[in-house]
């Protein structure tokens, strides 16, 4: 069970953090493990259970590569005392404060695993207020700027992010 997790650093100044609802649908774009065959755009629904054909267990995402024997599966975790992540012990899932590199999902891979990252969906917190639902896909380019109505200003710019096999 190989658990991939996304890393996201990005530069901020004026937010107090970035905030990746757990359950929002993620977009990603996932490869099939063995090959370098390649889905692009597809959803993760974490509140979406689908049965795993031919097994008794279920997965967020499931997907049938050519000439593959079982659908391939990508499941959202969060770690438990049961289930816990051993490189992920202290760290806060699900939001990004500054600094470097900070995980922020852990997917269950069995067959694929995403290569690259949406950011949609993101709530941004800044000392005056809260924006939901945030677009960051470009932000690679681009910049994202919000100004409060006394002349604070919230930037956010050089997202970047990678994956990461964790244990």
């Amino acid at each position: 069970m190989p658990l991939v997790a996304l890393y996201v650093k990005a530069e901020m100044d004026g937010v107090d953090k970035l905030v990746f609802p757990q359950e929002e649908v993620w977009k990603l774009d996932v490869k099939q493990s063995s090959s370098e065959e390649m889905r692009e755009g597809v959803t993760l629904d974490p509140t979406n259970e689908e049965e795993v054909p031919n097994s008794k267990g279920t997965a967020n995402f499931l997907i049938k590569w050519e000439g593959a024997k079982a659908p391939s599966t990508i499941t959202m975790m969060t770690p438990s005392r049961k289930q816990p992540i051993k490189d992920l012990k202290d760290a806060v899932l699900g939001e990004y404060t500054g600094g470097g590199f900070q995980p922020v999902a852990v997917f269950d891979c069995r067959g694929a695993e995403p290569c690259r990252w949406y950011p949609l969906g993101v709530t941004i917190e800044t000392p005056f207020g809260k924006f939901e639902n945030v677009d960051l896909t470009n932000l690679g380019d681009e910049e994202w700027m919000e100004a409060s109505e006394t002349g604070e200003c919230a930037t956010i710019s050089e997202l970047k992010f990678e994956f990461r096999v964790v244990k």
